[in-house]
Formats: C-alpha cells, structure tokens, sequence
C-alpha cells in the first residue's frame, strides 16, 4: 500500500509561546488518533509561529529596502531580477490598505531609476 503524507494548518490563540507549544502539541496527540502508530504512521507538529508582525511598518520597508538595494549592488542578474520581485512587493505592502489598490500602479521606471541611483551614483535609496 502506497504511502501518504497531508499536510495541516492550525491557526489559534494562544497568551504566549509556550502556551502555543502546548496547545499545538494537543492538537498532535488529537490528530495520531486516527493512525496506527505500531505501523509506522506519525502525527508530527513541525513548527509552530506566531502570525504577529512585530516589526513597525517603517522598520519592516527599511530592512525591506536595504535587501533590496543590496541585491541590485551585486550587479549578479539573478539578484537583480529578486531585487525587482522584493521591488514590487514592498510596493504592495504599502499601498495595499487602499481602497483602489491594484499593482498596475507600480511603475518598472522608477525601479531602473533606483537601480541607477544606486550604481551610478552610489545612493542609498528609500533607506
């Protein structure tokens, strides 16, 4: 008989981490009911992460913002194509809360005039 792997998702409160911790392990102990253990079967919790931002919204687009820059330094095409992705979601993230948002407002122009900011005159932009 062919083996099978699912894959669950537990979203709950909980007052800390360990609280978290403790919480989830029931959850694994409710879900190895249904499985015979003597047969090798397993119910494993692999992580468990609490779905609070706990940056403040600038502190989270400078950080954002220097990855970025770093990656378009590298001059490498590949982290200049991940700079741009990171470009685009930053974008996202900040005008997201709008009530018209939609990403044809982001602007691939203005991206290669940061790029061009950064290389040729070795600014530091949006930091």
């Amino acid at each position: 008989m062919p083996r099978h792997v699912a894959t669950f998702r537990a979203v709950f409160d909980a007052e800390n981490d360990v609280h978290a911790a403790v919480i989830a392990d029931q959850i694994r102990v409710n879900g190895s009911e249904d499985l015979d253990l003597e047969e090798g079967d397993t119910f494993e919790c692999t992580q468990v992460t609490s779905n609070q931002l706990e940056l403040l919204p600038d502190e989270l687009f400078n950080q954002l913002n220097r990855c970025r820059n770093l990656l378009i330094k590298t001059r490498i095409k590949e982290c200049f194509n991940l700079a741009r992705e990171l470009d685009m979601q930053i974008y996202a993230l900040r005008y997201r809360d709008s009530p018209d948002f939609t990403m044809s407002g982001y602007s691939y122009g203005d991206f290669m005039d940061l790029v061009e900011s950064i290389i040729t005159r070795g600014e530091e932009p949006n930091v």
